[in-house]
């Protein structure tokens, strides 16, 4: 089903590219929604049509399920109009769901256990005599099953004896432990095989005690031939079952088929492709499909590794499409370095290496964090090479954060516009800001907030020589100190470097780094730099007690970086297997 979850709204749009997502992977099942509950649900179901994914998805074997209830008490279900709209929707699947529990019959929906138990005849009956296929949900079974068995039971015998084709166990509050979803779904899977009827057994398990998938496995081992989920785990309150995970755990742990042949190796795109539709981080450390899956930090864990793969990876992470890395940090040995060399194609030496390795334990002990700042890594790498020759070297620099009164106008005086000179070397999407923008009101009425920046760089033609060196000292303003260096190094550098108007920085990230929280505390900064055709991005780092200069080492860093790896053509970056999130559709990732 599409997740109900705090923080992810989808359009139309973005539910029928999800939906795409899942008919390539080749699920069973997609639920579209309720067709009577809103506009955008009725137009999913209309667009799955005409956008002929109806097509694609009967080719593959995927089936679109409208999401429905029982009907109402005291109205016939050839009245209810809730049952009507899922009669007249174009799916050819219907999934309702039905109370499971005695007690929530009586007290939430107002009727007899009897009743219910109509209820849940005459609905799937009435749908069945429609021509639909008919999944019966039963809502708080778990619960139901504990507070009164033999009530819960006759629920789900009910509905596979009127023709239900799953009856799916739903662990609604999910606070289940897996050996009592296992039990009880055994149990279901007797009384449904004892019916006759050709129905079989599904299971919905949600994650508010982190055993959504653990159940769903569990589940299996007592007889469900369905799981229901939501790819990444989303779902309401603390999410479903991830179904991306259970299925790895299926085919690759227990030997059964959960997806067609050749699917399993798509399951990492598809989960970051996911997470961008729902403007969602992918979580690093997801199993199989995370960017941290299979990353290695301890320099004990990446020697081994080097000699038996299968030491500290429990599967090869192709299999789901994943890779396997080693992390830069002060954990790390020589043999983190050197794969890390290896993963980006640049061969160095042992001597190298520990040059390297060296200067990273010394950043990391100042508070820098180089593991996901793979362009400040890279940095390293080059900066250690004898024969790598940098584009620039700033000399010295100077910020300017006054707040300057003339007292007597207000914010509406302040003039509008920016330096002119900008306009030659700003991306075109800050261009903008410059120009159109007030000059910031300081601290208090009457003030206006001024920041400049003076930067003497060296900007070198083929090499360091004196010969070749040009010096520039510009001056600039900003929005802020940040932006005036910005400003400053754009400035010097772009007419010997027209690449850098495609770089422009995407994010920028503070955290403090002292456990008293003084204003006298280390700060590490991270920056985020895209390439404005692709967006590809990457990742620098600075640390310092100014926080000034650790913005700067960052900045400094981050157009070294832009400069070496991009042309007008654009930018060749290579993500990497840290930046899962960077693959199709996916949120960009650092």
């Amino acid at each position: 089903p599409f997740p109900r979850q705090v923080g992810i709204s989808l359009t139309c749009d973005d539910k029928l590219a999800v939906a795409e997502h899942l008919v390539d992977l080749g699920v069973a099942y997609i639920e579209g929604g309720y067709p009577g509950s809103n506009p955008k649900d009725v137009e999913f179901f209309s667009r799955w049509t005409s956008s002929g994914l109806a097509d694609r998805a009967a080719a593959g074997g995927t089936k679109l399920a409208a999401f429905g209830m029982t009907r109402r008490r005291g109205v016939t279900a050839d009245d209810d109009e809730g049952l009507k709209a899922l009669t007249v929707c174009p799916a050819p699947c219907v999934c309702i769901v039905a109370k499971a529990w005695d007690e929530q019959c009586e007290k939430v929906l107002g009727v007899s256990p009897e009743e219910n138990i109509a209820m849940i005849e005459e609905s799937v009956a009435h749908l069945v005599a429609a021509g639909k296929e008919v999944l019966v949900d039963c809502e708080h079974y778990f619960d139901g099953r504990k507070a009164n068995p033999e009530f819960a039971v006759k629920c789900a015998a009910a509905a596979a004896k009127s023709g239900a084709k799953f009856v799916v166990l739903c662990d609604t509050n999910g606070g289940t432990l897996p050996w009592d979803v296992e039990e009880f779904t055994r149990e279901v899977k007797e009384a449904v095989d004892a019916t006759g009827a050709d129905c079989s057994v599904g299971i919905h398990c949600h994650n508010d005690t982190s055993l959504a998938v653990a159940n769903s496995i569990a589940a299996v081992r007592g007889g469900a031939t369905m799981v229901q989920g939501c790819v990444n785990g989303y779902g309401e309150r603390t999410g479903n079952a991830d179904l991306l995970v259970v299925a790895a755990n299926l085919e690759l742990k227990m030997g059964r088929t959960a997806l067609p042949e050749g699917s399993l190796q798509r399951l990492t795109q598809v989960s970051a492709a996911v997470a961008k539709l729902c403007s969602q981080h992918q979580d690093p450390r997801q199993p199989y499909m995370g960017s941290s899956a299979f990353a290695h930090k301890g320099g004990l864990h990446v020697a081994a590794l080097q000699k038996m793969p299968a030491s500290y990876n429990h599967i090869v992470p192709s299999l789901v499409g994943n890779e396997a890395r080693s992390v830069i940090s002060e954990l790390s040995g020589r043999g983190n370095i050197l794969s890390a060399a290896m993963a980006s194609g640049r061969e160095v030496s042992k001597e190298t290496a520990a040059q390297v390795l060296s200067k990273i334990k010394d950043l990391e002990s100042r508070g820098f964090v180089l593991e996901d700042a793979g362009a400040s890594v890279d940095i390293l790498f080059r900066r250690a090479d004898p024969n790598y020759r940098a584009p620039f070297n700033v000399l010295e620099f100077n910020v300017t954060a006054s707040n300057s009164s003339f007292g007597g106008f207000t914010s509406e005086d302040l003039p509008v516009g920016g330096d002119e000179r900008l306009q030659d070397v700003l991306p075109e999407d800050e261009l903008e800001a410059p120009f159109t923008h007030r000059q910031q009101a300081g601290y208090k009425k009457g003030s206006v907030a001024v920041n400049q920046v003076v930067v003497k760089v060296d900007v070198f033609d083929n090499d360091t020589t004196p010969a070749s060196r040009n010096t520039q000292l510009c001056v600039a303003e900003g929005n802020g100190p940040v932006n005036a260096l910005a400003n400053a190094l754009r400035l010097a550098l772009t007419d010997k470097f027209p690449q850098l108007k495609q770089i422009h920085l995407q994010d920028y990230k503070v955290d403090l780094l002292s456990t008293a929280g003084t204003s006298a505390a280390v700060t590490r900064v991270t920056m985020d730099f895209a390439d404005r055709d692709t967006d590809i991005t990457w990742r620098t780092v600075g640390a310092h007690a100014s926080i000034i200069e650790a913005s700067f080492r960052a900045l400094v860093d981050g157009m070294e970086y832009g400069i070496a790896q991009c042309s007008d053509d654009g930018c060749m970056v290579d993500p990497g297997p840290a930046h899962a999130a960077d693959r199709e559709g996916a949120p960009s990732s650092r």
